[in-house]
This record gives structure tokens, C-alpha cells and sequence, in this order.
């Protein structure tokens, strides 16, 4: 059997097996609801904190009994507040008029509501918008608030025909953003941040912005890739920020649906474009670049607004594939946000459109981090067709938020268990002020299934606390009780039955292939011994021999990894790896490391050639030209010495040379490509 088949007939059976998991309903999967408070489209219009904290616990309510899992709450729509700022009035949405200072804090409150309730709540801010009607209104009350922006730095402020936002371009402003997040993360123990997808302004920016271009441009640089620098630094300042006083929050960003229709922008960052796509060009128009953001690792996930149906030009089953791919490939989630507001609004979605939406997201995901995000809340509250749905399939069992399992963790040891108190179960951990807990109930007859606690079946839920209330229908006699540690980045520890005897010393399985030392071209295929009675097993890769720089997490129940499975697994160089095994009743434990090296084949130093707009890539070279023409490669070695010389014919567009170098030796080359208006180089590992 050839090389290219055996690794066809690999990747058929990789995808066969993910196509099995994802069938069922995944134990790890983002569900999360935007709950909208601008304009008070789920907000309640009631001015009565009473009645608003009574709507509030409704709906809380009916997010956790519908099995999602976290609530993005709207605490900055237009540089207000839905909470105690430092810097920013209250929003107007709390009492009618801005600026007016509630008997209590909305953030703090939905915080302890969700917690109860073991649901995650990320504050949702928009970061430029000011106001969104170009009057300078999109709010209720005075102007004049003495923390308003139009008062206290009017230099900020770009006016549009249709809104009014905070100039991105000034580097007060973003400090302002990063200041507000700050802030944020400072009092109040959110579990995420997220911004929207308002940037500069939908309809595009022409001259509203002149003063600035003319300040702070830089001659060689266009107005474009500036404006979308603006922005990505301000991306990247505010998650620098949060690694910096809380890494374990979650950041992410839902942009636009569509990254761009430009395939050449696509094609410099080696992408190629959805088929059949139509639509507007965010990378242009309002200067948003998440494909920016993933490639330099400022988030930790994208929540594309995918608000259209299955089939014609923006076909979500065209568009969150290929949203999962790219998020893949640069080692981040991807949650895509789903329109439930246009099944509300009978604008021709159906309750099983939504459902099929998140059965192609699962399918997409092969990195153990499926999910969704719903745009509004109130059809979680209201629309019974739609919660049955969902409750009675879509989402029938609970699951917990996939980790942040990049960023190095500390492990933790197992519960305590105290006596049980009627249908209330307790549990000491030394560490109790700093994590989490994921509970379960199997039932007797089910303890000795394989693999039980890596499902989702018998998971109830999340305790914020050392204690959780049984349901009325389980008791510590029909069913095995277990905790397990959750820590803060998401990530499972140690997991405890109740009543079970404490397993002897833990087991570490011992890894088979690679071996020690071992230097290979990906892809890859990591295996380890089976440990009897394992729940299941957690695959590790790292740059560093400490795991201090994580590459990649992989939890399973079989003794196998593909390396092809995760795209960002991609880098020749020298790695570590190792597999922790996770029993019942033990502790955690890990195997030894082994050292593995990536790559004896070719290997890119310079990947991209600017003037030629050339790539090469596994003895291949991808070619752009805007017209067709004629071109002449060279490839010398690190001397100068000419070793291959041949012409090509180019086609207007995207070319692939495959130039047979399989006769060199190992070693640095130079590439040289010529053609009648240009000439580029590339220095390339073989």
C-alpha cells in the first residue's frame, strides 16, 4: 500500500469514528444564549428592580432547565453600564433615563443567579459604540451626564449618518476598552468576556475619520490595513489585559458571518474562501479580521453570527464547516451564533432548521469543543414548540463548556465527601474557593458500564459551591453519586464516587508509539497502553518538556490519537507528549514524556513571499498572478550553486507548481521566481 492511499484509508476511518460521537449528545459543548439588554429586546421593560429581578430568575430558570449552559449577559451596548463602572454611566435601560444609579448591580445579581444554577456567565460588551442613531441618541435621558463622552472627551467620538462611535484609531481609546475590561474582571467573577460584531461602522467609513488618518496612518501603509490594525491591536490589548489579572476568563468574539469575498486576502494567508458564498466584505467595511486575531492567539473563541438557513448564498452548511476549519487550524473554538430571532419573527426558519444547525456544528468540531450560541433569550422563555424541541432532543442530556486546555493548569486531588443531608450532598476540597465541581448520578445498574463518566448521559451539572441538591427522582440509593474538580480554565480533574472505596495508588498507562526520540513527518499516530477499568484518557502536546506551553489537549476513552484530527498540529520542530489516565476513586495520573521531533521532510522558513505573492509548501509551489504570464524558478543552494532551473506558464490566478525536488538533499534552498514584471525569493527547508 502507497503512502497517499494508507493515509486516505487513516483519514476515512479518523472521520467514520468522529462522525459516530458526534450522533450522540456530546458531554463537552458550548450552549450559551446572548441575553440582550439593549433596547430592551430581552431586558424587562419594567423599571421595578423587583419585577426585573423576577424576570430575570424566569428566565434563568428556563435557560438551565433547557440543559444550556451559559448565559452571554449584554452589560456595555452604548459605553453604559449594566453594572458598577468606574468609568461609564449606568445604562438607561435600568431606569429610563442614563445615568441613574439602580437600588441594585444588574452584573452582580444575573452573576449569582447563574452560579445557583451552575450556569457560566460571560459579560457581553460592544466596545466602540457610543450611539446608535447619528443624532447621538439610542438612549433615553440627558445628554449631559458628567461621565459621558461627549463631555468628558468629545475628541473621541466619530459621528456617522447613522451612529456615533469611539474613534479606534486613538491609543486613548483602546486604553479606555482595556481600562473598562479591567474593571470588570477586577469586581465581579465573570467566566467570560465577549464583544459583538460592531466595529467601525456597518456601511463603510469615508472621510469620518480623516483627523485621525492624517495623526496616526503611517505613510507606507493603506487606509484599510490600518483601520483593521486599530482594531486587531485593540483585540489584542484587551486579552492581553485579561492574561494578565485573570487568564482563566474566556475571550471571545463574534464577528460578521463572513470573514471576506476577496480570495486573494484569503490565499496570502494560505486560506482558501467557502464555495458559493455571497455577501458583504466585513474585512473591508467595518475592518473586522478574525482570521487576524486566531492566527496571533488573542482569542480564545470566535462566535461567527451565522444567521442564515440551510442552502443559497450564505449556506450554513457551507459556512460553519469551514468556520470550524480555520478555528481548528489555529488551535481556538469556534461557537457559531445561531438567528433563533428570525424563527421568532416567522421569518421562514423552522424549529428543526435550528436543530439541524447544531447537528452540522457538532459534525464539524474535532477538537472535543462543539457548541452554539442563540440569538436572543426570550424563545428559551416563551416559545414552548421550540423548548420541546430542544429539551426533548437537540440538547437532552447536560454538558459542561469545553476547557481552555492550552494554558498550563495546576491538577487537583479528589472530594471529601460529607454525610448527606436528605436530597443535599456535600464535599470539602482544600481548594474549594477557587474551582468548580461537575456532578453525576449513574444508576446502579449502569456503575460498571465503560467508560460512564466521559458521557454525558449521567451528568447533572455544575456546582459553583461544595454542595448540590439531588432531583426529586434521584437519591443516594437508587443511583452512584461522584464529583469531580473542575478548575477554572474548564479543565476535569480527579472524580470521586460516594460510598466506594479509595482505589490503591494510581495507575499511569505506559505509551507505546512514537518511541522516545522519535523523528517522523506529520501526520502522526499516537497510542498507549489500555488501563484496566480507565473512564477515560487525555492525550497532551507541548513545546516545552515542563507543559508550560501547551499545544494541544485530547480527552478520549480509546488508546489512540490522530494527529490529523487537529489542524494546528502543523509545525516541524521539537514537541512533548504525554497521557494522563483518569480512574474512579484515584487520583489523576500522568505517564511519562516523551520527546518526538516533527518533520524530516520539507519544512518552510520564509512562508510567503510578498512581491511574487508565492508559497511553498511539501515540494509544491502555490503562485498568485493577476494576468497570465510566463516564469522562470531557480533553485540554488545556501552557496549559489544553480541546481534546477526550469519555465512555467502561469494562468491568471492561483497556480500549483509541483517542482520534483526530491533528488536534493536535506538542506536550506533558495527558490528564486521571475516572471516579466517581478521576482521574488524563498528560503525553504527540504
Amino acid at each position: 500500500m502507497d503512502r497517499k492511499t494508507f493515509y486516505t484509508l487513516l483519514l476515512g476511518l479518523i472521520i467514520a469514528y468522529h462522525a459516530d460521537i458526534a450522533a450522540s449528545s456530546p458531554k463537552r459543548e458550548m450552549r450559551a444564549t446572548w441575553l440582550t439588554t439593549v433596547a430592551y429586546i430581552d431586558w424587562p421593560k419594567s423599571i421595578n428592580p423587583g419585577n426585573q429581578k423576577k424576570e430575570m430568575i424566569k428566565m434563568l430558570d428556563s435557560i438551565q432547565s433547557l440543559k444550556l449552559n451559559t448565559v452571554f449577559f449584554q452589560v456595555r451596548s452604548c459605553c453604559d453600564a449594566m453594572y458598577n463602572s468606574a468609568y461609564e454611566p449606568w445604562s438607561s435601560y435600568l431606569r429610563n433615563n442614563r445615568g441613574v444609579e439602580p437600588s441594585y448591580d444588574p452584573l452582580a445579581f444575573v452573576l449569582e443567579e447563574c452560579h445557583k444554577r451552575g450556569l457560566a456567565c460571560h459579560a457581553w460588551l460592544n466596545p466602540y459604540r457610543y450611539a446608535s442613531r447619528g443624532n447621538g441618541s439610542g438612549w433615553t435621558g440627558s445628554h449631559d451626564h458628567p461621565l459621558n463622552y461627549e463631555n468628558t472627551h468629545p475628541e473621541w467620538l466619530l459621528w456617522y449618518s447613522s451612529s456615533v462611535i469611539l474613534d479606534p484609531a486613538l491609543p486613548e481609546v483602546r486604553f479606555r476598552i482595556k481600562s473598562v475590561v479591567g474593571d470588570i474582571l477586577s469586581k465581579y467573577d465573570v467566566d467570560g468576556i465577549i464583544f459583538d460584531d460592531y466595529f467601525y461602522p456597518y456601511g463603510g467609513t469615508t472621510t469620518e475619520d480623516a483627523k485621525s488618518v492624517a495623526a496616526y496612518k503611517p505613510n507606507d501603509m493603506n487606509v484599510h490595513d490600518w483601520r483593521r490594525s486599530n482594531v486587531n491591536q485593540m483585540i489584542a490589548d484587551v486579552y492581553d489585559t485579561i492574561q494578565s489579572v485573570k487568564p482563566w476568563v474566556a475571550f471571545g468574539v463574534s464577528p460578521f458571518g463572513i470573514w471576506t469575498t476577496n480570495s486573494y486576502v484569503a490565499y496570502k494567508e494560505g486560506l482558501t474562501l467557502p464555495a458559493g458564498i455571497t455577501g458583504g466584505n466585513m474585512y473591508q467595511e467595518i475592518y473586522c479580521d478574525p482570521v487576524a486575531w486566531l492566527k496571533a492567539g488573542t482569542v480564545d473563541y470566535i462566535s461567527p453570527q451565522l444567521y442564515w438557513r440551510i442552502g443559497g448564498g450564505q449556506d450554513y452548511a457551507t459556512l460553519c464547516p469551514w468556520w470550524a476549519d480555520i478555528a481548528n487550524k489555529f488551535g481556538r473554538h469556534f461557537y457559531p451564533s445561531l438567528a433563533i430571532y428570525k424563527y421568532s419573527e416567522g421569518k421562514g426558519y423552522t424549529v428543526n432548521e435550528l436543530a439541524r444547525q447544531t447537528e452540522i456544528d457538532r459534525a464539524s468540531s474535532f477538537d472535543n469543543a462543539p457548541g452554539h450560541v442563540f440569538y436572543n433569550t426570550l424563545g428559551w422563555v416563551y416559545d414552548k414548540p421550540f423548548r420541546d424541541k430542544f429539551r426533548e432532543s437537540t440538547f437532552s442530556t447536560n454538558a459542561v463548556a469545553p476547557a481552555i486546555d492550552w494554558k498550563k493548569y495546576d491538577t487537583y486531588e479528589m472530594v471529601t465527601f460529607n454525610r448527606p443531608v436528605g436530597q443535599t450532598i456535600s464535599w470539602k476540597h482544600d481548594k474549594s474557593d477557587i474551582l468548580r465541581f461537575l456532578v453525576y448520578a449513574v444508576p446502579q445498574s449502569n456503575r460498571n458500564d465503560p467508560n460512564v463518566f466521559h458521557k454525558s448521559d449521567y451528568l447533572l451539572g455544575v456546582s459553583y459551591t461544595t454542595e448540590y441538591v439531588l432531583p426529586s427522582h434521584i437519591t443516594t440509593s437508587s443511583h452512584k453519586i461522584a464529583v469531580s474538580v473542575l478548575d477554572r480554565y474548564g479543565n476535569e480533574h480527579s472524580l470521586r464516587v460516594m460510598g466506594e472505596t479509595l482505589m490503591d495508588d494510581p495507575v499511569a498507562t505506559t505509551l507505546i508509539a512514537p518511541t522516545a526520540n522519535h523523528i517522523q513527518e506529520l501526520p502522526i499516530t499516537f497510542q498507549w497502553q489500555p488501563v484496566e477499568k480507565a473512564d477515560s484518557y487525555i492525550w497532551q502536546l507541548a513545546r516545552d518538556d515542563k507543559f508550560t506551553d501547551i499545544v494541544c489537549t485530547h480527552e478520549t476513552t480509546q488508546n489512540i490519537f490522530y494527529s490529523t484530527t487537529r489542524k494546528h498540529i502543523n509545525k516541524d520542530g521539537i514537541y512533548y507528549w504525554r497521557v494522563l489516565t483518569r480512574k474512579p476513586n484515584t487520583n489523576d495520573c500522568w505517564s511519562e514524556t516523551r520527546k518526538i521531533t516533527f518533520g524530516t521532510g520539507s519544512g518552510l522558513i520564509n512562508t510567503f513571499d510578498e512581491k511574487l505573492n508565492a508559497r511553498f509548501y511539501k515540494n509544491n509551489l502555490m503562485v498568485y498572478v493577476l494576468e497570465a504570464s510566463n516564469m522562470q524558478v531557480n533553485v540554488y543552494d545556501v552557496s549559489g550553486h544553480l541546481l534546477h532551473t526550469k519555465n512555467y506558464s502561469l494562468q491568471a490566478g492561483n497556480n500549483e507548481i509541483i517542482l520534483n525536488l526530491e533528488s536534493l538533499r536535506q538542506g536550506v534552498y533558495l527558490i528564486r521566481m521571475q516572471t516579466p514584471y517581478q521576482v521574488g525569493t524563498l528560503k525553504v527547508k527540504l
